[in-house]
C-alpha cells in the first residue's frame, strides 16, 4: 500500500487452517466450504468431477490481519495485492496419483465508496489541513514461523525471533506435523498431531507463560486446559461473550493446536526489544521423530498514511 509493504502471510496454507480453526464456528465453516475448505469432507464441493473446473470465491479477511481488522475506507492510496504461486501443488490437494493444477483467471474485487456531495466537501476541507490528512491504521498481522524438526529429547526450547515493542505477540499458535507428510498426496497436510507434548512454556525476555503446568496426556485424555484454551481464544481476540468453536473436544484431540493468551504484559516490555522463545516438553522418553513445530504470531502492527500525498509510514503510531 502506497509502495509500503503492509501486510504479508508466509505459507498462506497452512496459516489460514491454522487460523481457520481457532476463529470460526462449524456455522462458518458451511460458508467456508465454497473457498475449499473443509476438516471433514472427502469430497470439495468447488470442484466439478465431470470438466475438473473448480471455482471459488475468497474474501481477503480469511487471508490476512490487515483486511480482518482495518474496516474503514481507504482514501487517495495505491493498494497492491502480490501472490506469489509455489513450483509445485503437492501439498495443497490429495490424491491415488499426480495432478496437475492451472490457474486460469484470478480476480481481485474491491469495494469502492462514492461519497455524497457533502461528504465529499468534508474530506477535501481536511485534506488541506497537513496535520489532519495523516490516517492511523492499527491491525493485527499474523506472522508463521517453522521449526523443521525438534530434538528427539524429552525437552527442547526454540528461540523463535526478536522483535520490537510495537509488534508484540498477543497470542502464539502452536502446531506439531509429522514433517514426512509435508509433500505426499496421500496425506492430509493440514492435520496436527499431540506429538504426545506434555507442556508448552512462552518466554517473552523474562516473563512466563503460562503461569501453571498444562500437565497434558492425550492418551488419556487429559486435555481439558488445552481444549479450554482453543474455545476461549475467540472471546480474547475477538471480545465475544461466548466463543463457538469449529471443533468439539474428540475433533480436538484428533487435530490439536495449542494456544497461548500472551495479551497481559508488563509495563516494562513496552519499550525494549522483546525475545520469543518456545520450551516444549513430552511425559515419553523423548518426542516422535520427524516431529516438525508451527508456530503463528498473532502481533500487533502499526502504519500511518498520508489522504494527501498517498506515502504510508510503517510502524508509526
Amino acid at each position: 500500500m502506497g509502495g509500503e509493504q503492509v501486510c504479508m502471510v508466509r505459507k498462506p496454507g497452512i496459516t489460514t487452517t491454522m487460523k481457520s480453526m481457532i476463529s470460526y464456528s462449524e456455522a462458518n465453516a458451511k460458508f467456508l466450504e465454497t473457498v475449499g475448505w473443509g476438516l471433514e469432507n472427502e469430497k470439495q464441493c468447488i470442484l466439478d468431477e465431470t470438466s475438473r473446473i473448480f471455482s471459488g470465491k475468497l474474501p481477503l479477511k480469511y487471508l490476512m490481519g490487515f483486511a480482518e481488522d482495518y474496516k474503514r475506507a481507504i482514501l487517495n492510496i495505491k493498494q497492491e495485492l502480490i501472490l506469489i504461486v509455489t513450483r509445485s501443488f503437492k501439498n495443497s490437494y490429495m490424491g491415488e496419483v499426480d495432478a496437475t493444477l492451472e490457474i486460469n483467471k484470478i480476480e481481485w474485487k474491491i469495494r469502492h465508496v462514492m461519497p455524497s456531495d457533502k461528504q465529499r466537501l468534508k474530506l477535501l476541507n481536511r485534506l488541506d489541513r497537513s496535520t489532519t490528512a495523516k490516517v492511523k491504521i492499527a491491525y493485527r498481522m499474523w506472522d508463521l514461523y517453522e521449526l523443521p524438526t525438534i530434538r528427539e529429547t524429552a525437552s527442547d526450547i526454540w528461540a523463535v525471533k526478536t522483535t520490537n515493542s510495537l509488534e508484540r505477540p498477543r497470542f502464539i499458535i502452536i502446531g506439531f506435523q509429522n514433517s514426512v507428510n509435508t509433500d505426499d498426496r496421500s496425506e492430509d497436510v493440514t492435520q496436527f498431531t499431540h506429538a504426545g507434548v506434555n507442556n508448552i512454556l512462552l518466554y517473552l525476555n523474562a516473563e512466563v507463560y503460562l503461569y501453571k503446568r498444562w500437565n497434558l496426556d492425550f492418551d488419556e485424555k487429559l486435555d481439558a486446559i488445552a481444549y479450554y484454551a482453543y474455545e476461549n481464544f475467540q472471546c480474547s481476540y475477538y471480545g465475544k461473550d461466548m466463543g463457538e468453536p469449529m471443533m468439539s473436544i474428540e475433533e480436538f484431540r484428533a487435530n490439536p493446536l495449542f494456544i497461548i493468551d500472551c495479551n497481559h504484559q508488563p509495563d516494562a516490555m513496552k519499550s525494549s526489544t522483546v525475545d520469543i522463545k518456545l520450551e516444549f516438553e513430552t511425559r515419553k522418553t523423548k518426542f516422535p521423530s520427524h516431529t516438525k513445530v508451527y508456530a503463528l504470531i498473532l502481533h500487533d502492527a502499526y502504519s500511518t498514511y498520508n489522504a494527501l500525498d498517498g506515502s504510508i509510514q510503517m510502524g508509526a503510531i
